[in-house]
């Protein structure tokens, strides 16, 4: 009941106010699928091209074991063969429990990791089995751009991993522009990765549309500085119905609230799409 009463709300609010429009897919538009995994991140991305759509996938994530099928279960039902790019954010299961099964499932052709120190059983077995595969990875460089369709990206972050006191700060940080659009995606950075990045990089680099709020809306992210750097209309937010870490915490809805946006919760609605025609951001109608 809960859930069916925040779910009617946030219908009644998408009818009322000023936020992304919902509609039928356009042709020609990218999807992103925010998966619906509880207290986890996976990020399906489909890029449209003049033969077709390129997949990429950021995380895979599970808050428990049935969740790694429904990750397999959602790209298959995608039609997704081939993974263009995988990013693997950072070393914690709530991001990489399914990643081992995804590269042995798919093909893989790019996967992009950070530089980390970590005994996190999930990220060894993936770097073990690598390993046997011979297969290669993309370390993470700030500034590092790559080409997807008819989109690109760019790494932001992490800045410097010498030093990091908590793994969500190894979380590789990217924006993805298609068009006039643009989303930016955050995986657990928190604070101190958060200044490290905008000390590096220009604020114009993390403006954004669409913000993966960091870290499923914990209050170690999402500063205020990097918040109004990123200027998002849309921030979604990945987190489980009735979590134990209260996530979304409400000091960060408040803040997300306070600067107009347009909140949406995986934990509330399921899984979440948005797209982008290269002019507009509009979310995917069910």
């Amino acid at each position: 009941m809960k859930r069916f009463l925040a779910l009617f709300l946030s219908v009644i609010l998408l009818l009322c106010c000023g936020c992304a429009k919902t509609q039928t897919p356009v042709s020609g538009s990218i999807h992103v699928y925010f998966i619906d995994v509880g207290q986890a991140d996976c990020i399906l991305i489909r890029v449209p091209t003049e033969n077709g759509t390129k997949n990429m996938l950021i995380d895979a994530g599970t808050s428990d074991g049935y969740k790694q099928q429904v990750i397999l279960d959602y790209l298959d039902g995608q039609g997704v063969e081939t993974l263009e790019y995988m990013i693997v954010t950072h070393p914690h299961a709530d991001h990489n429990a399914a990643a081992l099964k995804v590269l042995k499932t798919y093909n893989v052709e790019n996967l992009i990791l950070p530089e980390c120190e970590t005994e996190q059983k999930t990220w060894l077995n993936m770097l073990e089995w690598m390993d046997e595969q011979n297969m290669e990875y993309i370390p993470s460089k700030v500034g590092d751009t790559y080409q997807i369709g008819e989109a690109s990206f760019e790494i932001l972050g992490p800045v410097d991993t010498s030093n990091v006191k908590d793994p969500n700060d190894y979380s590789v940080v990217i924006r993805l522009d298609y068009g006039e659009n643009s989303f930016l995606f955050t995986g657990d950075a928190e604070e101190a990765s958060e200044e490290a990045m905008l000390k590096a990089s220009d604020a114009s680099k993390f403006k954004c549309d669409v913000l993966k709020v960091g870290h499923h809306g914990s209050d170690s992210s999402t500063s205020v500085a990097f918040l109004n750097a990123a200027d998002p209309s849309l921030a979604v937010i990945m987190c489980g119905e009735g979590n134990e870490y209260g996530h979304p915490k409400p000091s960060i809805l408040e803040r997300l609230e306070n600067a107009g946006l347009e909140i949406l919760r995986t934990d509330l609605e399921g899984t979440i799409v948005i797209c982008s025609d290269k002019n507009e951001v509009y979310r995917l109608t069910k």
